[in-house]
Parts: structure tokens; sequence; C-alpha cells
């Protein structure tokens, strides 16, 4: 195939595009292919730096050789190849020969063509790594240290890819250690792993942050920590300040929860505080129908279930519910957000022992005591239950 088959750049883009990209006339065939194949102005640029020009320098027919390769043999096609290309340009500069055995072995091991089209555009440079010093000692790692069966290592890989470029010895094996310390057993380290192998990406630091807030702010014991990180499989990757520490609060202080109900319902800290969860506590508490303590199934059902558990109401109603009042609770925990990293910081510096005051009695750390809003919705649902009142929940 002859690059003439793609000379079609008019005169004019081409010198718009020669002068933005610093090239000369004789790059015109090869600037002209890779623009046929959907490259922007913007993936240009990035490939002349990432490939040091190399690119450039190659004759047209043995790009255009490699693209062929790529299209029938790995399945990249359109934006697949151009985001393959685009995050490793030395994929179009490797010989398919050095390919070829890479991509058998991982067709060996279960990934059909759409997976491996997949894999590939995500993590292109395991066409880079050795099938017998880089992939094959991680997929035994994988298998016979952990016992995740050849079907499931498919899954770990197409949903993470990038777990066949760690090191077994420096970042695999000493998260799995790290793990089982905390007193998750082995089974459950390879759920875990098999559920969300992104865990094998987290550092120490995040890991431990996470265990000790486990551990210090809602004082769960080491069975208790080890038994929500197991049944949630993503709590690694949820954030402290944004996500963990303004739903504890709002379980504790708002919903009449305890840790146990963490414990019991890890899917909590999965729901968005400010679009789930406050939504439907408060839209309950407009109805005098939020009990108290606040059930967890009432969070967990759909909107259409969820809204026939309030007498009076609809799906209509909760959605205009929503409407007007999300954008006011996200401000909510932006605010309470901003108050507490004041406090810790203030609390911080005492700590190290310089002297210094509270601003005002609002910068005061926050005790663990009910709001206004939760007793009041304590006491309707304890009069409701005692008759004095009859709009409530089915």
């Amino acid at each position: 195939m002859e690059y003439q088959e793609y000379e079609q750049m008019p005169d004019k883009a081409f010198e718009k595009l020669r002068r933005k990209l610093s090239l000369e006339q004789k790059h015109r065939p090869m600037l002209t292919y890779m623009v046929s194949l959907g490259f922007k102005e913007k993936d240009l640029e990035k490939l002349l730096v990432q490939s040091e020009d190399q690119l450039f320098s190659k004759p047209v027919s043995k790009i255009i050789s490699r693209v062929e390769y790529l299209k029938s043999e790995l399945g990249l096609e359109g934006t697949s190849l151009v985001r393959i290309v685009s995050k490793d340009p030395q994929i179009l500069l490797q010989r398919n020969r050095h390919s070829i055995p890479r991509c058998r072995y991982l067709t060996h091991l279960g990934l059909d063509t759409q997976a491996l089209a997949s894999v590939l555009s995500k993590q292109p440079s395991i066409l880079h790594l050795s099938v017998q010093n880089s992939l094959k000692p991680r997929v035994n790692y994988f298998r016979h240290e952990l016992g995740i069966a050849s079907e499931d290592l498919v899954k770990v890989i197409t949903r993470n890819p990038a777990v066949l470029t760690f090191s077994v010895e420096d970042q695999i094996a000493p998260r799995v250690e790290f793990l089982k310390n905390l007193g998750i057993s082995h089974e459950n380290v390879a759920k875990l792993i098999l559920r969300h192998p992104q865990t094998l990406q987290y550092s120490f630091d995040g890991i431990k942050e996470h265990v000790d807030f486990l551990a210090k702010d809602c004082n769960m014991n080491d069975e208790e920590v080890a038994k929500t990180i197991s049944r949630l499989n993503t709590f690694f990757s949820l954030s402290l300040e944004d996500n963990l520490r303004p739903k504890y609060e709002y379980l504790i202080d708002e919903l009449g929860g305890t840790k146990q109900t963490a414990i019991s319902f890890p899917a909590y800290w999965s729901l968005a505080l400010d679009t789930r969860i406050k939504p439907r506590h408060r839209f309950m508490e407009e109805y005098n129908a939020a009990p108290y303590p606040f059930p967890m199934k009432l969070l967990a059902e759909k909107d259409e279930v969820f809204v026939k558990r309030v007498r009076g109401a609809n799906l209509a109603a909760f959605e205009a519910f929503k409407k007007d009042n999300v954008e006011s609770y996200i401000a909510e925990t932006r605010k309470k957000k901003l108050l507490r990293s004041k406090v810790d910081h203030l609390r911080g510096t005492i700590e190290e022992g310089q002297s210094c005051a509270w601003p005002n009695s609002a910068m005061v750390p926050p005790k663990r005591v009910l709001s206004e809003r939760a007793m009041r919705s304590r006491d309707s649902f304890r009069n409701m239950r005692s008759g004095t009142q009859h709009r409530g929940a089915r």
C-alpha cells in the first residue's frame, strides 16, 4: 500500500500544520497519512515530542504496514488506534514480530480480540514487556500465589491492565501482605483484587490513612476494619475528606446510626451524600416520616420504591424536591469541609505546642451530638410510633 492513497491534504491545510508543527515539505506524506487516521493537531504535537521526531523520519510504507497489523491482528480501529498511539508513539515504531509473542500470550490467557484491543488501548506499554521475564511471572503470581482462576484472571486484566506492568516483588506482593496483616483473609484479599484490581496501585500511606479512619474516627477494631474493607472493594478509592468523613458525620449526627450501621451496610460509603443520602432523609423529614435511626435499606432501593414508603408523596414530588435542594446540600457539605479543615489545622498547631487561640466559638471542634434536625426527626418518629401522629412511612 503506497502513501499516495492518502495524499489528499489541501495545500493550505498542510502549510498551516507544517508551520505549527515546524515540519518540512518532505514530511507531507506522513502528515497526510496520520491526519487520515484521525489524528488532530494536538495529537500530532504530542507524537512529535514523544517520538523525538523518529516517527516522521520513517518511510510511510513502514508505518502503513504497522498500522495495518494493529488494525487486522489487534482490532485497533479509529479512536482506539489514535488513543494507543497517542499514549505510546513507540508502538508505531515497533516491528510486528516483536508484538506477536505478547499478543499470542494474552490471547492464550483467554482474552478475545475485543478484550485484547481494550487492554492494549488502556496500557500499550504491555507490548514492550518480555513474556518470559515480565508477563509470565506476574500471571503466575496471580494464579498460584493468590489462587485466582484463569477465567477470573482475564477479568482482573481487563478491569485494570496496568497490573501486568507491576513488579511482583516491589508492588504486588508487598500490598497483598499488607492487606493480610490487617486481618483480611487470603481468600478475601484475592476477592478484593479480583473485584477492584486498582487496589494494587494505592500507596501504603493512602491505605494506612483509610485504615486509621476506620480504627480511630469510627472506633472499629481490627476485625471490623477487615470486614468493612472486604465487603466494599472500592473503599480505598474513596476520598477521606470528600467522602468518608462527611458521610460518617451525617450517619452519626443526622441519621442516628452507629459504627455498627457502617459495618453492617458498607455500601453506605459508596452512596452520594448530597444527591442520594441527604435528599432521601430530608424528604421523609418533610413528611414527618423519617424513621430514627434511619434504615439503610431506604437509601439502597430505587426511587420508585422509596417514594411509596412516604404517604402522600409521589415520584414527581421527590424529583422536584431534589431539584430544589441538591445545590444547597452541596454548598452545605463544602462549608462543613472548610470548617473541618480549619479545625484540623488549628488542632495540629496546638498539638505542636505553638500558642494559638480559637478565632471564634464556631471554630471549636464539633462534638458528637445530635443536630436539631436529628432531634426533631427522632422525636417525630417516636410520637408517630406511639400513635400521636398518623402520617408516616408505610
